[in-house]
């Protein structure tokens, strides 16, 4: 694929996300969103790989706990560029009276998109499958499309933007709606700490659309803080 057409695409990517999220918003929150993300290879030959990675989510002006996310996965490389993954995750949402216990079954293509602006573009595309059993029996599809661009600065600080935006693929009676989901953009620098660990801490915007609410959507400000190892 050549520089001007990623080029096109990454700059309609961004195009589309700050469209989303100059939106006017009825509610919006403070909060602080951590994370710990692991992979790297399972054979000798690291054909094989593993994944993992962690959330702690704190809403309220980073008051208390919203979200827990616990994600393994396993992957197999198809070239230097492109791996192919599938794994689960238990997610927690803490609500105002209760706690939502949420089992995801996953499956995603990470894949190299060249370089653009002095900086590499890579990609994530994942399907999920969502299922609240204490609720319902219903299974909710979701569409997840994920850019991000870094740029070094030097031997160890570089420069990094993502965007991900999430699409439900059906409707379920426990709360999921076909369309647009949310959107999460993230502007911040990252750290590369030695050959195994990198920090990246920034502002992520998380603009969440809301069907069938006299609202339209609403928009979480957050403080982002990821440690990904890699071995």
């Amino acid at each position: 694929m050549s520089e001007k057409k990623i080029a096109n695409r990454f700059v309609l990517i961004l195009l589309l996300a700050i469209g989303i999220n100059v939106e006017s918003y009825a509610e919006s929150d403070f909060q602080s969103w951590n994370a710990l993300a692991l992979t790297g290879d399972v054979d000798d030959k690291g054909q094989w790989q593993f994944w993992f990675d962690g959330h702690l989510r704190f809403k309220e002006d980073a008051s208390r706990l919203g979200v827990s996310i616990v994600r393994p996965g396993i992957g197999y490389k198809l070239s230097n560029d492109t791996t192919l993954w599938l794994g689960a995750a238990r997610v927690t949402i803490e609500t105002d009276d209760r706690s939502i216990d949420e089992d995801r079954l996953w499956q995603q293509a990470t894949y190299s998109l060249g370089r653009f602006m002095g900086g590499t573009v890579s990609a994530r595309s994942r399907l999920e499958q969502r299922y609240r059993s204490e609720e319902s029996d219903e299974v909710g599809h979701r569409f997840r499309q994920f850019v991000r661009w870094s740029k070094a600065l030097n031997e160890n600080w570089s420069m990094v933007v993502w965007d991900e935006l999430f699409f439900g693929l059906n409707n379920t009676d426990w709360g999921q709606d076909s369309g647009l989901d949310q959107n999460r953009l993230y502007v911040g620098p990252a750290y590369q700490m030695n050959e195994k660990w990198r920090v990246e801490f920034g502002y992520l915007n998380n603009y969440i659309d809301l069907p069938g609410r006299n609202t339209n959507a609403i928009t979480n400000h957050n403080l982002s803080l990821t440690f990904f190892g890699s071995w």
